[in-house]
């Protein structure tokens, strides 16, 4: 997906604070493939790696078991991020592996990671929430994307496109045209904040019949900026699990680019 604007756009950094962190080693995930593909398959194996490493660092199962899937985005539930959520991880191995099942034979993806876990002192705030409207599931080529978004308390607004293969840009807040600042409860607010912004969307790869784009809006109570230089869904949410639970809320939301 590509944001186009009559301005030149400047892309506004962040950084986060830390609680207790912990590291695991050597924690495996694995995922059976089936009806999807290796790529997916190995994607949740590393998602399944992250929930071991969670285990492991301590957070309790009963938490654990509230993960829920949005299409092919697994996202984490309220209650994990009562817990602790993993801050950052390397991959030690990564391989499909054929094992056999009586007479029939089951491929696997498998990944192994060590990971850095956050165990988090206080739990979420559950007045500090953040209203999304307008975005819809399904998108032509070219056409634009507006939405609107309606903080029930004060705060501040990070808004992330990523691209199907995890790539992604900060669309809001920007220095130059829609510039940071404090949201003031139950107030709707219109995206784009500025005429000449727009945010213009096109499939990265021109060969596919569709593409699915994924959006994270984050609201803060205090006003924390990204500071990595690359942008991925991966180190975003690696930052964001670095800020407190009670000080934050998300909504993440997917949608499909089609001819």
């Amino acid at each position: 997906m590509k944001i186009a604007s009559l301005i030149v756009c400047a892309i506004v950094t962040a950084t986060g604070y830390a609680q207790q962190t912990l590291s695991v080693n050597n924690v495996a995930g694995t995922c059976v493939i089936a009806n999807i593909s290796p790529e997916k398959a190995k994607e949740t194996a590393l998602f399944n790696a992250k929930i071991e490493a969670l285990r492991q660092a301590g957070i309790p199962e009963n938490v654990l078991a509230e993960v829920t899937q949005m299409g092919e985005i697994f996202l984490e539930t309220s209650n994990i991020e009562v817990g602790g959520g993993v801050t950052g991880y390397e991959i030690v191995s990564d391989d499909v592996k054929v094992i056999r099942e009586g007479r029939a034979t089951v491929m696997v993806a498998e990944v192994v990671i060590n990971a850095t876990v956050m165990k988090y002192s206080r739990e979420r705030d559950p007045s500090f929430q953040l209203q999304v409207d307008g975005i819809k599931s399904a998108y032509r080529e070219k056409e634009t994307l507006s939405f609107s978004v309606t903080p029930h308390q004060n705060g501040y607004l990070r808004i992330f496109l990523f691209e199907e293969d995890g790539s992604g840009s900060q669309i809001y807040p920007d220095s130059k045209i829609e510039p940071d600042m404090l949201f003031s409860q139950n107030g709707t607010i219109k995206f784009p904040l500025n005429s000449l912004y727009y945010y213009v969307l096109e499939k990265t790869d021109k060969t596919k019949s569709k593409e699915i784009n994924r959006i994270l809006f984050l609201f803060l109570k205090d006003n924390i900026r990204f500071a990595d230089r690359y942008i991925t869904l991966q180190s975003v949410t690696n930052w964001k699990s670095n800020i407190s639970p009670d000080r934050r809320t998300q909504v993440f939301r997917e949608f499909v680019i089609e001819r």
